[in-house]
């Protein structure tokens, strides 16, 4: 249970970074990073639980956030954000 409390800690340390940068390109990671964590927490409390069913969602929800981070980042390379 401690990997839980220590991914918590990470993903609460994350969107104080995402409000402390100015940058959208530096806000980008930490809300990346975010999704990703959460689907790791995801996974170890299934895997804690005994829960297959929920080790699924939890690959889904990441294979997903790893196909959203590509259309965000090339949205964003395109655009003129500042």
């Amino acid at each position: 249970m401690l990997a839980v409390i220590g991914i918590i800690l990470s993903i609460i340390i994350s969107i104080y970074m995402t409000f402390k940068c100015k940058n959208i390109y530096e806000k980008l990671i930490p809300l990346l990073s975010i999704s990703t964590k959460i689907s790791l927490l995801i996974m170890l409390l299934s895997y804690f639980y005994n829960l297959p069913y929920f080790f699924e969602v939890g690959l889904l929800y990441l294979l997903l956030s790893i196909g959203g981070s590509f259309i965000i980042t090339s949205f964003v390379s395109r655009s003129d954000f500042q």
